[in-house]
């Protein structure tokens, strides 16, 4: 099974290479499903044919699919519509309309992509799912949002066994018959099982798309950073819509060729006109693979690695491209090593070598952050 995420600021392309891929895929035989996760769809424009919540066959081998959070809470979760309904009837609002806008909570898209993408992978039916992301804020809460997610439905779950336990008459009035809570476990289990198959590279491939302007190129080379930080290493580089004639891309290639930390940079030309339509799109996946197969990829080294060094001393190294020093905070505490670059934070748990160890020393150079423990 092979998942491959493409990711960036939006307008930059990602559709219509996630589309071109996955024709690709589709003609060297692999089952492949393309699915946006993309809240503003325009999947179905792409391919030049009408695509919905449900897989719609496009070519042989090939279905595609925009996942609605609408859809799917209304097709998967109605024991939780249910539940929120009978909750807003005791405060006489419960509209439907209403329930559905309160069911929409923050997050939502991304916990139903996670939870989509999951089912996609795990149910055999596809050997290839590729997938059109949103954009930078979008794909860092579909990144970020496991370990928050889990806390949070941990901490919803012990809050209404708690409440139960002294309430219970009055909970099985307000309640459904069937708890709600119940299902907690299983979305947690499916959000942690779709984030370690995110964060492993043989299954799944991060590519990177952007455009050859310079602020394009900077908004790229930050969100290769973030996906770093959740342990998600990027494979390549896509720079879309190139014309190298021009001085301002030129300048733009330049300095994504000295920042790409090694990563392949695969430059698909300024077409005449947009690829629209399987036609067009199958051009343009020979045009950028050239033959090659699509899914084909070198593994990156490990993103953290622990080294001992002399008296005692460990180096915890970390792999973060591009990291801007002025962006960073980390600091240790309670056997975790806390990382905050920009507006984006992550807690690692340390090493057991290093747990009761205090960080004495830090430093960036080339690729990598070493923080030294003694």
């Amino acid at each position: 099974m092979r998942i491959v995420t493409y990711f960036g600021k939006g307008g930059v392309g990602k559709t219509t290479l996630s589309a071109a891929t996955a024709l690709a895929c589709a003609a060297r035989g692999h089952r492949t499903l393309l699915m946006s996760v993309n809240a503003g769809h325009n999947l179905g424009d792409v391919l030049g044919t009408t695509v919905g919540h449900a897989p719609t066959p496009v070519a042989p081998n090939l279905e595609a699919r925009e996942v609605s959070a609408l859809a799917e809470m209304r097709t998967q979760w109605p024991e939780i519509q249910d539940y929120v309904a009978t909750i807003l009837r005791g405060i006489g609002t419960g509209k439907s309309a209403y329930v559905q806008e309160v069911l929409l909570f923050p997050a939502l898209e991304e916990l139903t992509a996670m939870t989509e993408i999951w089912r996609a992978s795990r149910e055999g039916q596809y050997e290839v799912v590729v997938v059109d992301t949103p954009p930078t804020a979008g794909m860092m809460t579909l990144l970020s949002g496991p370990e928050g997610l889990r806390w949070i439905l941990s901490s919803i779950e012990t809050w209404y066994r708690r409440l139960a336990l002294v309430a219970t008459p009055v909970m099985q009035s307000l309640f459904p018959s069937r708890n709600p809570m119940d299902m907690l476990p299983e979305v947690s289990r499916r959000v942690g099982e779709m984030r370690a198959a995110l964060t492993n590279p043989e299954v799944t491939s991060h590519r990177l798309v952007t455009r050859p302007e310079r602020l394009a190129v900077t908004d790229g080379l930050r969100l290769v950073t973030y996906h770093h930080l959740y342990e998600c290493p990027v494979e390549s580089i896509f720079v879309n819509r190139v014309r190298r004639e021009l001085p301002t891309q030129k300048a733009a290639l330049d300095t994504l060729a000295q920042s790409s930390a090694g990563l392949p940079v695969v430059e698909v030309p300024d077409q005449a006109e947009e690829p629209i339509g399987l036609p067009a799109l199958t051009a343009l996946a020979e045009h950028v693979f050239k033959g090659r197969d699509p899914l084909e990829r070198a593994l990156p080294p490990p993103l953290m690695t622990l080294e001992a060094g002399a008296e005692g001393q460990h180096a915890l190294k970390l792999r973060l491209p591009n990291l801007e020093l002025e962006r960073l905070d980390l600091v240790t505490r309670a056997g975790e090593l806390v990382l905050e670059i920009g507006h984006f934070k992550r807690n690692i748990p340390l090493p057991a070598e290093v747990r009761n160890k205090e960080a004495v020393g830090a430093d960036y150079s080339g690729d990598t952050l070493t923080i030294t423990f003694a």
